[in-house]
């Protein structure tokens, strides 16, 4: 019985070689939790945001929409992250619809030549005389109404070099490189949650800096909701929800197209407990984080931070603006 024996033990010493062989090829073959977690991570279309200070911007005026500032040397296509207090919450990118029940309540018309000033004003609220400018650390242009030019069912913004007489931030004369266009509905249209889509085609360029966005209707600052905004000729667009003093949370976002080669829709969905943004229907950030819970309004406008030659030249395209609420 010996010989047998043998045979069986080394049969069986084979049988567990292999079966640990085949374990260990399976093992190094799966991917880790780690792995999966990453996976899932750039599934969601995002990296969830890690903490940080504050955006760059000097200071501003406590009552006005300061907007992140960005500079020649910062990693402006990094994306910014929130502030130590905050969590924010990235989802799987879902398709954009309307909920059941949400009515159409803004839905204004570009038709004709002019821009119908019922609904649009052409300058921030403490504009005291036809031209205003809002971040004068950053920005180089001067808006002025001319710049806001309606042809065939579209609203352009449009930013030009040229020299440009307004006031600085004291109230003197001041000359500035740059006039563009702007436009807000402070005036006409405010509103506490919903959808916002905007169909719009940017302008790209040295110094352009294109944004579409919601301001408090009290004029508190913050809080700020960016809907878009883009520099230069940047690959990707960023969105930020401005939270405490200076902070905020987003950042670059995914942007798979050239937004300058046509138009793209634009929108924010704003509920109680959560806003959602959406580039072309498809989800591309979310947070629970910080949500508003006061009325706001729109403003659409072409900053420009440059005096470079060549700075200052480019249209943004607006072809609609929507809201939707419960």
């Amino acid at each position: 019985m010996r010989a047998p024996l043998a045979v069986v033990g080394v049969l069986g010493v084979v049988v567990v070689l292999a079966v640990g062989l085949v374990a260990l090829v399976a093992f190094k073959g799966s991917p880790s939790k780690s792995t999966q977690a990453a996976g899932l991570t750039n599934a969601s279309g995002r990296a969830t945001p890690s903490k940080k200070t504050t955006p760059s911007p000097t200071a501003k005026k406590p009552t006005k929409a300061a907007k992140p500032t960005p500079s020649p040397t910062a990693s402006k296509s990094s994306t910014p992250t929130p502030s130590p207090t905050q969590t924010t919450t990235s989802a799987a990118p879902s398709q954009l619809t309307v909920p059941a029940g949400w009515t159409l309540t803004f839905d204004p018309s570009f038709s004709g030549s002019t821009l119908d000033a019922s609904t649009w004003a052409t300058c921030y609220y403490w504009a005291t005389s036809d031209g205003c400018q809002d971040n004068p650390t950053a920005e180089k242009e001067w808006y002025i109404p001319s710049q806001d030019q309606v042809s065939d069912g579209v609203l352009n913004l449009v930013a030009q070099r040229e020299s440009t007489e307004g006031t600085s931030a004291s109230g003197a004369p001041e000359d500035y490189t740059c006039r563009s266009g702007m436009v807000t509905t402070a005036n006409s249209f405010n509103f506490t949650y919903g959808l916002i889509s905007i169909t719009a085609k940017l302008p790209y360029g040295p110094g352009l800096w294109p944004a579409l966005w919601l301001a408090a209707s009290n004029h508190d600052w913050p809080p700020e909701l960016d809907i878009m905004e883009h520099w230069y000729s940047e690959p990707q667009m960023k969105v930020y929800d401005h939270t405490v003093g200076k902070q905020y949370i987003g950042g670059a976002v995914p942007t798979p197209a050239n937004l300058s080669a046509g138009f793209h829709t634009y929108s924010l969905m704003w509920t109680k407990d959560r806003v959602t943004w959406y580039l072309d229907g498809v989800q591309t950030y979310t947070t629970t984080s910080y949500v508003p819970q006061q009325a706001m309004y729109f403003i659409a406008n072409v900053a420009d931070d440059s005096t470079a030659a060549g700075a200052c030249n480019g249209t943004m395209e607006i072809q609609s603006v929507k809201v939707y609420q419960p």
